[in-house]
């Protein structure tokens, strides 16, 4: 596990910004996809430990006692884990879900770019939609070699040396959904809404377009959902 510091964070996006991001590469775009990484605001938080890579498959079947993935391998991120499973799997590690807080200000590493890498997109930084995606992706010269999921830590790390924090696959957050939450999140150590029908994936996936990646990037889906493009990492 890696240790991020104590101490005032920005979380957030421009909308606008977020926004154009996507028309450079991608079409349709739509601008209520990113409506919810604002306002821009700070936070406080404590410090925290967080999984430098990804649960893989065969850490989680050793605890487990079983592997839903759809895509096998053992150095493969563990996928089509349910929110619960995931909740379950890092309190027997005596660990937890990271909040949504954390997990954003651990994917910048500790830099303010629309990437976790830098401000524009790149090939060989993260695992996003390449082989398999359709005409919608304009950019087809970005290349990561992988049709689906890809051993973890197989891209270079960000600024605090944790690997797959964009891209690969979605990671479950122990926070419910809230649209508007940003608006009203408390200042310290934000946790999210008290309850709610979604919970919160972070980092884009393997069938994400790049700007999905983006560390302020916010994604949700039913708890119980199996999708093979979502697995999760542990904090405590």
């Amino acid at each position: 596990m890696i240790r991020i510091p104590a101490g005032n964070y920005k979380i957030g996006f421009k909308t606008d910004r977020a926004l154009s991001e996507c028309v450079k590469h991608n079409d349709p775009c739509k601008r209520k996809w990113f409506e919810d990484e604002e306002p821009i605001h700070t936070i406080y938080l404590d410090s925290f430990l967080i999984d430098k890579f990804e649960i893989t498959q065969e850490e989680f079947a050793g605890k487990m006692g079983n592997n839903p993935s759809e895509f096998k391998g053992k150095s493969l991120p563990v996928e089509k884990v349910t929110w619960e499973e995931a909740r379950q799997y890092c309190k027997s590690a005596d660990k937890r879900l990271p909040t949504e807080a954390e997990w954003e200000i651990a994917a910048k590493g500790g830099e303010e770019n629309i990437y976790f890498w830098g401000n524009e997109v790149q090939s060989g930084k993260a695992n996003f939609c390449d082989l398999h995606c359709d005409k919608r992706w304009k950019a087809k010269q970005f290349k990561d070699g992988f049709e689906t999921t890809a051993p973890v830590g197989s891209f270079p790390s960000n600024g605090y040396g944790l690997h797959d924090m964009g891209g690969n696959v979605y990671e479950w957050v122990s926070d419910w959904y809230g649209k508007e939450y940003y608006g009203y999140s408390p200042t310290k150590n934000p946790k999210g809404p008290l309850k709610g029908k979604r919970k919160v994936m972070r980092g884009g996936s393997w069938i994400n377009y790049a700007v999905g990646t983006r560390p302020s990037d916010r994604t949700d889906a039913k708890p119980g959902k199996r999708l093979n493009f979502a697995g999760f990492r542990c904090a405590k």
